[in-house]
Order: structure tokens, then sequence, then C-alpha cells
């Protein structure tokens, strides 16, 4: 008799499964995140930790509790994308993206962008004012 374990059904699943178990790989990111429901009328902020093609791992702080599913506003990114809780862990909560994400017209360039295309270097002294 053979035994059938989720190694087993890994191997035999068409879709390629990574040492964690996800279809995609995880970056370690550290942004600025709002989760929006009802109709967008409530929003809590959060922070994104991991990102993936799939989901993301977000660490909600205050006292409401995100609802099972919602809207995570990427705003640095310019992403919208519809999620739903997949597990929760303290402050911590995994989300699966329900549908591909939505790109919007960026409201703001990082400063790193700003900086890049700018001639004059980035200084924190204090210009010499002029003798009259």
């Amino acid at each position: 008799m053979a035994v059938f374990n989720s190694a087993t059904a890994r191997r035999m699943s068409s879709q390629p499964e990574n040492s964690t178990g996800r279809l995609s790989s995880r970056r370690r990111t550290l942004k600025a995140g709002v989760i929006a429901y009802s109709g967008r009328h409530v929003t809590l902020h959060c922070t994104i930790r991991d990102l993936s093609d799939g989901g993301a791992r977000l660490l909600v702080t205050g006292t409401v509790e995100a609802p099972d599913t919602f809207e995570l506003i990427i705003e640095i990114d310019a992403l919208e994308v519809p999620c739903a809780v997949m597990w929760r862990r303290g402050m911590e909560i995994g989300v699966k993206f329900t549908a591909p994400p939505r790109r919007r017209e960026k409201k703001r360039l990082q400063v790193i962008d700003q900086w890049a295309q700018s001639t004059a270097k980035p200084t924190l002294r204090r210009q010499a004012k002029p003798v009259t």
C-alpha cells in the first residue's frame, strides 16, 4: 500500500511550490499600506512586511481588527488589490490576493527618485549666506 502525504501531493500537483509551500516566492519589504473596507469608508493603516505575487504578510496595530475581506492600497507603488485573510497571529495577518492588482496614477514621487533625477547633490548642510 502506497503512502500518500502532502509531499507526494505537491510532487503530483501541476503547480510547482517552493520549500515553504508557496506558489510564488516572498520578498521582504517595509512599506506603508492601507486596509480599506465598507466601500472605502473605513480604513486602517498597516505595514507590509512580506510581499509575493499571490499575497502578503501585514502588520496591523491598533484596537480595530481587519475584516476577512478588504482592499489593500499600497500608495507608494500606486497599487490596489482585493484581499482575503488566510491566517491571523497576534498583530500579523496573512492575506491572499483574490484578483490581480490594479495600478493607479502615483500621487507622489519617492524621495529617492527625485534625488536621482536632480543634478545637484543632496546635502544636509546649511547653505552659506551671501555677503552683502
